[in-house]
């Protein structure tokens, strides 16, 4: 059975792993220990971002990450950062019972639309959006690397 629930400091272990299993799956080096510490204490004061996870009988199984935004038109988004799923959870659903989790937020919250982006590369989430009939909608991303924060910042004085 799945499950979906808000990130509680309780969930600390269970979403570790998960994050963890994401970062490999990305092929991003490990976080620290401070960074990992640092997530948990904000997903726990419920500030910045928020946080739903999936279990599927009772064992962690994916993550979605979200925050509200604006302006969205004349009002709000929830706007999703990730959505992972175990490996060993792909294809049970998991990633629907995410998606209307975060669904269910946007609606509590009053949100006029739900946006996310996936890297143009990334087939399998591409595919896994066009399953939901979820509509593609062309923007142009730009992100500035934390290394250049300075440099970036420098050149807008």
């Amino acid at each position: 059975m799945i499950t979906t629930r808000g990130f509680e400091p309780s969930d600390a272990e269970a979403f570790l792993t998960l994050y963890r299993e994401c970062l490999d799956f990305y092929d991003v080096p490990p976080a620290t220990a401070e960074m990992e510490a640092t997530l948990i204490e904000h997903l726990s004061a419920r500030r910045h971002m928020s946080c739903e996870l999936a279990f599927v009988d009772g064992s962690p199984a994916g993550f979605a990450t979200w925050a509200l935004t604006f302006p969205a038109r004349n009002g709000m988004a929830l706007l999703m950062k990730e959505l992972f799923v175990a490996d060993r959870a792909r294809e049970t659903g998991v990633g629907r019972a995410l998606m209307a989790a975060l669904l269910h937020h946007a609606d509590h919250h009053g949100c006029v639309r739900m946006d996310w982006q996936t890297d143009g590369t990334n087939t399998g989430s591409r595919a896994f959006y066009a399953k939901l009939g979820a509509p593609e909608f062309a923007k142009i991303s730009y992100r500035i690397p934390g290394d250049d924060f300075g440099r970036f910042a420098k050149d807008l004085t």
